[in-house]
């Protein structure tokens, strides 16, 4: 039984709080025997700008060969499902959005770090990023 929640799921920050004047990419290893990830962008749009959400998988934290995800998956704004995809964008709003990208680990393709990146868009959106995993299945080590 798990007491605590920091004994169930782990979580990192991607992408530090920033504005989204110029595009930006992060990526991280999931951890293996992960259950569950979640890509979780935090949103606070100052401006109308289209901010385009793109979830990704490189070779490394900087994104060297970052590569469209190689499947769609389901995707939340603030909570409400949308169509599953590879990317999404807040569109001509202003206010606070939390987009979460569900991915089974299962499809992140080996040996590859997943994340997320996103296009320009204005000075007056803030945009941080982590990754939250669920650590509660721990394989039998071989």
């Amino acid at each position: 039984m798990f007491t605590k929640l920091v004994e169930r799921f782990r979580s990192r920050v991607l992408l530090a709080p920033q504005t989204t004047a110029s595009g930006a990419e992060a990526y991280a290893a999931p951890t293996p025997g992960v259950m569950g990830i979640v890509i979780r962008c935090i949103a606070k749009m100052g401006n109308d700008a289209d901010l385009v959400l793109s979830l990704k998988y490189a070779d490394n934290t900087t994104g060297t060969n970052a590569t469209a995800y190689p499947v769609n998956v389901p995707i939340y704004v603030n909570g409400v499902k949308q169509d599953n995809g590879k990317a999404h964008t807040v569109k001509d709003a202003t206010g606070d959005f939390i987009v979460d990208f569900c991915i089974d680990p299962a499809t992140v393709p080996d040996g590859k770090l997943v994340g997320v990146a996103y296009a320009d868009s204005n000075t007056g959106n803030l945009l941080t990023t982590m990754i939250v995993e669920d650590v509660a299945y721990k394989p039998t080590p071989s």
